[in-house]
């Protein structure tokens, strides 16, 4: 492992510094205003404490060093594919050996598995940005996920109106309103907890925090109350009819 160590060392300070690169230009350049992929981000190694930037160009993931106490600011050091949670690619040093690399991703921390000619040796990383994944791609939902997101909520529709024509309430009546609303709500609120629990989790992973262009640290906070109000508009229009789904809702 020492020698795989050793080897990686050597030919990152070979690759010289064409590029410098701060976090801010690495945000601004690579990650802003967009829906993040989980390997996406800006990352610290646990230990040495480099910080790098992962982002996607077409159907391919690449990492640039931006601040290191070995490697030149900017180097292009690792080309990987993958989806999801896991990802394979490869590492070339300047002085041209390659090293192959797995990735995978657990909430806001990664681990990097690297294989070459001298053995192996593995890397613990911590995202630095954004703070709150979640709360991040939230922001820039696509047509996909609303779509997903709008049929979610018409299977809860259904399933409620369903419930409630079971327990002996007619269609259109009154108390039959009354019975999808409780019901939707309920659901609804289950769906809504289970996010904040999961929002919770990330922010506990997340140690550290990164700084604004106006030097004020900036974290991303889910907001159940909003998210909960949303869904319960969207739904109630589904109850009463008043929109379709994949049209109007």
């Amino acid at each position: 492992m020492k020698k795989l160590l050793g080897i990686i060392v050597l030919g990152l300070l070979l690759s010289g510094n064409a590029y410098a690169l701060t976090q801010q230009e690495a945000i601004d350049q690579y990650l802003k205003d967009r829906k993040l992929d989980p390997i996406e981000g800006i990352w610290v190694m646990t230990g040495n404490g480099m910080i790098q930037v992962t982002y996607k160009n077409n159907n391919e993931y690449y990492c640039k060093v931006i601040q290191s106490q070995t490697t030149k600011s900017g180097y292009q050091f690792c080309n990987v594919r993958g989806q999801g949670n896991s990802y394979n690619g490869s590492m070339l040093t300047a002085n041209k050996i390659k090293l192959n690399v797995t990735i995978t991703i657990f909430n806001d921390n990664r681990t990097d598995y690297l294989t070459g000619p001298k053995g192996s040796v593995t890397g613990n990383l911590k995202r630095l940005w954004p703070t709150d994944f979640i709360a991040h791609n939230n922001k820039f939902k696509t047509d996909e996920d609303i779509k997903n997101e709008e049929k979610e909520l018409a299977l809860i529709v259904n399933d409620v109106k369903k419930t409630c024509g079971i327990l002996g309430f007619e269609p259109g009546s009154e108390k039959f309103a009354d019975c999808t609303l409780k019901l939707y709500t309920q659901k609804i609120d289950e769906k809504i907890a289970a996010k904040q629990e999961a929002n919770n989790r990330s922010l506990q992973t997340s140690s550290t925090t990164t700084q604004s262009s106006s030097g004020t640290n900036t974290t991303i906070i889910y907001d159940p109350v909003r998210d909960k109000q949303n869904k319960i508009d969207r739904g109630m229009k589904m109850l009463g009819g008043k929109c379709t789904l994949g049209v109007d809702c």
